[in-house]
């Protein structure tokens, strides 16, 4: 609930204290709902209010004892002085002019006795106010003062801390999107948008691991486009990159849900492939480069001049009975490779 301040009550420094506090929209808060009736009892009132002077407006954020007629008073009582000193006494309102016409004084609410202690943020700034009220006129003792000071420095620390945890909660969650958005970039090919050989060599050691526990063998085909540096140089390194990402494009377009598909570097390109033997890695092997090189890449947006591809390809295959690693996969599969390129006969379909 909210009523309006008293006129000239707020200045910008103060507002921006209090927009930086994020709390005037913050939901009900259990530790201040305590706090207002720890005050209720410590100080034997039948009233007590916690509430953050945003202009026009005076926002209860916990209170005891008023009822919502009683919070949507025009104006608030006392904000001027508590603003301007941060602290405020009233042994009998009624005897004070300034209070004594405010509605919760001369209306049924009858408050005689009024205490109230300003909420300071840790650069000065009095944006709230924690305050006690009586129907009978009464005296506040130093102890009582210093009991109360002591209360709204506690509601302030609270708010202020609760407002750290919320800025840390954000944060937090942007750093895991940031995070998230550094994994990806990190383990993407910047050219080919598919895995690069970092993520390829991390998914070998992890699938390497439960190919262990699952007893299932796993098989690594690396992919060599030929005959690429002749199309860099006839080309030149424009038409070179979109032949790599359309080839990228293809391998990852005929790959299956267990298969990762990167590029490890140049022109060429890996397939992890699990659970998978030796005879279905070649199998695979088939199907990849003919999606691969199935059709010409054009170099027009309409046709024009098209470019064959071909492709060879080397695999190696990890057993249970092996203790291989990622480095030595990779190896074997390296020298499978070496050895298709030297039997390698061009088609005449490459350019």
């Amino acid at each position: 609930m909210s009523f309006s301040i008293t006129s000239g009550s707020a200045d910008i420094a103060r507002l921006q204290a209090l927009q930086q506090l994020n709390w005037v929209d913050a939901p009900p808060d259990a530790t201040l709902d305590q706090l207002v009736e720890l005050a209720a009892w410590t100080f034997n009132v039948p009233m007590v209010t916690l509430a953050l002077f945003d202009d026009p407006q005076v926002v209860h954020k916990a209170h005891v004892g008023l009822p919502s007629d009683a919070l949507a008073q025009p104006r608030g009582l006392g904000v001027d002085e508590i603003v301007g000193k941060g602290f405020v006494v009233a042994s009998d309102a009624r005897s004070q002019p300034a209070l004594a016409s405010h509605p919760w004084v001369a209306g049924n609410l009858g408050v005689r006795f009024f205490a109230s202690v300003a909420l300071t943020t840790s650069d000065g700034h009095n944006v709230g106010a924690l305050s006690v009220m009586d129907t009978h006129a009464r005296e506040l003792s130093d102890h009582e003062a210093r009991i109360l000071t002591a209360m709204a420095r506690l509601a302030m620390d609270h708010m202020s801390l609760q407002t750290t945890v919320r800025h840390m909660t954000t944060l937090n969650a942007e750093l895991e999107q940031a995070h998230g958005w550094l994994l990806e970039s990190v383990a993407q090919d910047s050219l080919t948008q598919v895995a690069n050989r970092r993520a390829l060599m991390s998914f070998i050691e992890k699938t390497l691991a439960l190919a262990r526990r699952e007893a299932q063998p796993l098989s690594v085909l690396l992919i060599d486009l030929r005959q690429f540096k002749r199309i860099n140089e006839n080309y030149g390194d424009t038409v070179g990159d979109k032949v790599l990402r359309e080839v990228a494009a293809r391998l990852a377009g005929c790959s299956r849900g267990s298969e990762l598909v990167g590029r490890m570097s140049g022109d060429e390109f890996m397939a992890v492939l699990y659970p998978c033997t030796r005879e279905q890695a070649k199998l695979a092997a088939e199907r990849y480069a003919t999606a691969a090189s199935s059709r010409p890449v054009s170099l027009g947006a309409h046709g024009g001049h098209q470019i064959g591809l071909e492709l060879v390809t080397g695999l190696s295959t990890a057993d249970q009975t092996q203790e291989a690693t990622p480095d030595e996969l990779y190896r074997l599969a390296a020298l499978d490779l070496d050895a298709s390129k030297a039997t390698w006969q061009p088609t005449g379909t490459a350019d």
